[in-house]
């Protein structure tokens, strides 16, 4: 994906595989949540993919980042996958998404692949 927004024919919508798609580092459920603060400070990232059994279960979000405790497992701290986006998603929708989640980052999800995850600031800014 590349980090500026094209322009659809006149007429045509903004979806979210013209925004940012940025790459979401995966870890697994029994890690701490120490462990997994070292992993978002080193890869700069404020999202993290929750995987248990090869199947990714879960994020790990900003808050949760900064408010759990260090010694709790990743899997009792993280919030169950149940709101994504898809690259065909309107920005309109997206949007909605994101309030209705009350999320800064969601994943962008196409076939049961993870692309990486946009920002609800991506879709603010692309719809201005």
């Amino acid at each position: 994906m590349s980090s500026f927004i094209r322009m659809r024919p006149e007429g045509d919508t903004l979806r979210v595989d013209d925004l940012p798609i940025r790459r979401v580092p995966v870890i697994p459920a029994h890690l701490s949540m120490a462990a997994a603060r070292k992993v978002a400070l080193l890869k700069q990232v404020s999202l993290l993919l929750v995987e248990r059994d090869d199947q990714i279960v879960g994020t790990i979000d900003e808050s949760a980042l900064t408010e759990e405790n260090d010694l709790t497992e990743v899997g009792a701290a993280m919030r169950p996958l149940a709101t994504w986006l898809r690259p065909a998603t309107p920005l309109t929708e997206a949007r909605e998404l994101f309030i209705r989640a009350r999320a800064v980052t969601l994943p962008v999800i196409v076939g049961g692949f993870v692309l990486g995850a946009t920002t609800r600031s991506d879709v603010e800014r692309a719809r201005s």
